[in-house]
């Protein structure tokens, strides 16, 4: 229905110009929609030298795939938003071969984390398991997209199970989970925190998903706050599914974990290509600052944007103070997405600028390398435990690298 609709659009433009009729107001309302896309995108995104004039025809084409159309092709990072959003499942997964071999050409999703009040948590899903099947088909390597959004589904579990007779792993057939159709709900940019005691000293940790929200501040800010009434001596912030956010929010985050003396000063500069005047985001005056507790940051493949801003840039500005890095290289998100509603219900985000740390360095597409590279899949065939527990991998060894200074040895 939607190309007889296209089809039916384009023959009525050629039939207009054929006419020697000037339509042209008639073509700009039929196109609307992507004629302020085009507009927009010329106006404000970051490679909008490189955009060629779309031909009259592909004015004709769906928003999402129009604006598709004008990304260059090194950008990862804009995206487009459409009026009624679809929503998702509300868990992330990590696709893969059987990591036991016992099948080794069926692929498995194990499920990494899951968000509070989304589909996936109210089903019951949980971190550590493991999906088979979508509806009885089994998984491929490109099965991500099923396991994000759609309709209600039947998703087939199994788990592993270790025979000490044979000194084997195997696979043990689980339960099958009923799913609702996925629907928007809302991101929490605090997963949790809690506070650990390690022989003489006192650990705070903070699971922190995006820079996102009115109230992300506040809440930020209390939990910090009681960090520090608590007498914490290190703050363990777990950025490891964040995906950034807002920087104006990243910026002030940043400044709880600075000294105060550098407020005024740059946390990150963005650099527009196509203008001389650059947007800088300044620590700002915080009610409190951490002081010289010591921060460890837990990174991964997720890690990007904003979050990468508020490692390099914390890293950078606290000189006098230990700053470690755990876990896997950050996704290399050296570019900054701005949201721009049209009137016609759909937004776009596209790149508008190149992102830049405290001390004036460019972000690494390579991204953040850790102080100590440490793998949460590397024991996949044992319990993946829940986050916040103090035998989760990353937790475990972050927290033996406190007490230790070191890794663990296997």
């Amino acid at each position: 229905m939607k190309n007889s609709i296209i089809t039916y659009c384009i023959l009525s433009l050629v039939a207009l110009i054929s006419c020697g009729e000037d339509r042209t107001n008639e073509y700009l309302e039929q196109t609307k929609e992507n004629q302020w896309i085009y507009n927009t995108m010329k106006d404000v995104y970051l490679w909008k030298q490189n955009i060629s004039e779309p031909k009259r025809s592909e004015f004709f084409t769906t928003q999402e795939k129009f604006f598709s159309s004008l990304l260059n092709k090194s950008d990862k990072a804009s995206f487009f938003t459409l009026a009624q959003p679809t929503g998702d499942y509300g868990m992330s997964v990590a696709l893969m071969r059987d990591p036991i071999a016992e099948k080794p050409s069926r692929v498995y999703a194990l499920v990494m984390y899951v968000e509070p009040n989304s589909p996936a948590a109210i089903a019951g899903i949980k971190r550590g398991t493991w999906i088979t099947a979508v509806n009885g088909k089994q998984l491929t390597t490109s099965s991500e997209s099923i396991l994000k959004q759609g309709e209600q589904a039947k998703l087939a579990t199994e788990y592993i199970e270790f025979d000490n007779e044979t000194n084997q792993y195997f696979w043990v057939q689980s339960d099958t989970i009923e799913i609702t159709a996925s629907v928007p709900y809302d991101v929490c940019s605090i997963g949790m925190d809690s506070i650990y005691s390690i022989r003489e000293k006192r650990v705070g940790y903070l699971l922190c998903n995006n820079f996102n929200g009115t109230e992300f501040i506040d809440n930020t800010s209390s939990i910090l706050e009681e960090f520090i009434a608590q007498n914490t001596t290190d703050i363990i912030i777990d950025l490891r599914y964040n995906t950034g956010g807002e920087t104006s929010n990243a910026a002030a985050f940043a400044s709880m974990l600075v000294p105060a003396e550098l407020a005024g000063k740059p946390f990150c500069t963005l650099k527009d290509l196509n203008e001389e005047v650059d947007t800088v985001y300044n620590y700002t005056e915080q009610p409190f600052n951490i002081g010289d507790r010591n921060i460890f940051f837990i990174i991964g493949s997720d890690t990007k944007g904003a979050a990468e801003l508020v490692v390099s840039s914390v890293n950078a500005s606290r000189d006098m103070y230990e700053v470690m890095v755990v876990g896997q290289s950050t996704s290399g998100t050296n570019t900054v997405v701005e949201k721009f509603e049209s009137p016609y219900g759909f937004s776009i985000s596209p790149v508008t600028a190149v992102a830049y740390s405290s001390n004036g360095d460019i972000l690494s597409p390579d991204g953040i390398k850790p102080d100590y590279t440490v793998n949460e899949l590397e024991l996949i065939k044992q319990s993946i435990h829940p986050l916040g527990n103090s035998r989760e991998y990353l937790l475990y060894n972050t927290m033996y690298i406190i007490s230790n200074g070191t890794l663990p040895v296997n």
